[in-house]
């Protein structure tokens, strides 16, 4: 007897994607609306439109003032919020299950009839502005914007998802409906649920709510289609901190590469976990950094695997020497036993316990139907978590750092030999972990 899938699937007459998961011993319910465009998609001259536009689509619709959205929401003990990607942008919506039809009546309506105020859009233009400021006051995230600036180039990938303080102040309230008639059409957006549901009345319910939601296809920017090109390279931002602020990153896999597990175990052991490598021997053993971890960021072409640390500025050079030796040692040889399970259920009980969590299920499902053309359960993926080995890792470190292609973007009070002596001049070992 075939397994019942653990997940239905349905085109809308306007040709939405909808993809639910029913769990009916959970009482909240989550609805995320997903569209096919982020920073990536725009122009020069669009620079952070995206993310101006997810801003703007709280700010009234036909019926509703910004005010009336919040307090509809908070009426029925929601949590209704909104994110910006390089790749989509997401409304997102947490709720109790019995308030769904209000859910999707409140995600059709902003779809539907968003009015973009010019009054609101000066006013949001505002906040965004302080957005920018807060992010360059936040040293960790500056120095991440500008390594995807270096890493990409003149890319759309390597511009912030922020855009511009000039184009920002650029633009007005037609460039902002122009953008949205470009990217947010049906068969632009998938809709993803997870709680206690049913399909079929979401399926009838929708198609009555978004029959006249349609809107056309309209060609991507040329640049959005090309495929990005990794610069290595070592950048200094000088600035007068306490700390320094170090990112390192290089070339990795795309999103639907054939060995995404092995690089995210990867990634888990090097710097993902509390008994990470790199947590373990830069703040455990030597307390040179509170904040010191590694991370992994797939696009559909292209990704970044990247560490960072933060550090007395005198102290950089010895931890740039540690750096280098985690990524020696992880060429020189496979992984202990002991070491490849602390990675696997690392990665396997953050998918499981995500499980617990309805808005979890939700992004889940959509990241499978946006990038990996099929659903996979929390079961069949801890299955191909403990699939991969010990020498499937060792292979991945091998061709990734290998290479020895990095870019290096540090802020702070610092040199470059501070930077590269240490980390590029003992690039091989053959200390295994075994030993």
């Amino acid at each position: 007897m075939a397994k019942k899938p653990f997940y239905r699937r349905s085109v809308l007459k306007n040709g939405t994607v909808l993809v639910t998961q029913h769990a009916d011993s959970f009482k909240s319910l989550a609805i995320g609306v997903w569209v096919k465009g982020g920073s990536r998609h725009e122009t020069p001259a669009q620079a952070g439109m995206a993310h101006f536009l997810e801003h703007m689509m709280f700010k009234g619709t036909g019926k509703r003032s910004s005010l009336d959205i919040a307090r509809d929401v908070d009426l029925v003990g929601g949590d209704f919020n909104a994110m910006t990607t390089r790749e989509y942008t997401c409304f997102h919506l947490t709720l109790p299950y019995k308030e769904v039809d209000f859910g999707l009546e409140l995600l059709t309506d902003i779809l539907k009839d968003s009015r973009f105020d010019p009054v609101e859009l000066e006013r949001e233009r505002m906040v965004v502005l302080q957005e920018f400021a807060m992010v360059e006051e936040s040293p960790e995230e500056w120095v991440h914007e500008v390594l995807f600036e270096k890493a990409f180039g003149t890319h759309p990938l390597g511009r912030p998802i922020l855009g511009t303080v000039n184009v920002l102040k650029s633009f007005d309230r037609e460039d902002v409906r122009r953008y949205f008639q470009q990217h947010y059409f049906s068969k632009n957006i998938v809709i993803t649920m997870a709680g206690d549901l049913d399909h079929a009345t979401v399926v009838r319910k929708l198609n009555r709510m978004l029959g006249d939601f349609r809107g056309v296809r309209r060609p991507l920017p040329k640049s959005a289609l090309r495929r990005p090109r990794f610069q290595p390279g070592v950048h200094l931002i000088r600035r007068d901190t306490d700390q320094a602020h170090v990112a390192i990153a290089c070339e990795s896999y795309p999103i639907n590469h054939k060995q995404r597990i092995a690089a995210f175990l990867l990634n888990a052991f090097l710097g993902g976990n509390m008994s990470s490598a790199l947590f373990q021997e830069i703040r455990e053993k030597r307390g040179y950094a509170y904040t010191v971890y590694s991370s992994l960021s797939p696009f559909t072409d292209t990704g970044l695997l990247g560490m960072y640390f933060a550090t007395n500025p005198k102290q950089v050079p010895e931890c740039m020497a540690l750096l280098r030796e985690q990524v020696n040692k992880m060429m020189a040889g496979p992984l202990d036993e002991k070491d490849l399970k602390i990675a696997k259920n690392s990665v396997k009980s953050a998918v499981l316990m995500g499980a617990d969590s309805m808005e979890t299920r939700m992004y889940t499902l959509a990241k499978s139907e946006l990038f990996y053309e099929r659903q996979v359960s929390e079961e069949e993926l801890s299955e191909m978590i403990e699939k991969v080995t010990a020498l499937d890792i060792w292979r991945v470190a091998r061709e990734l750092f290998g290479r020895d292609r990095w870019l290096i973007v540090a802020l702070g009070e610092l040199k470059k030999k501070d930077l590269t002596q240490k980390f590029f001049s003992s690039r091989s070992t053959r200390k295994s972990h075994a030993s």
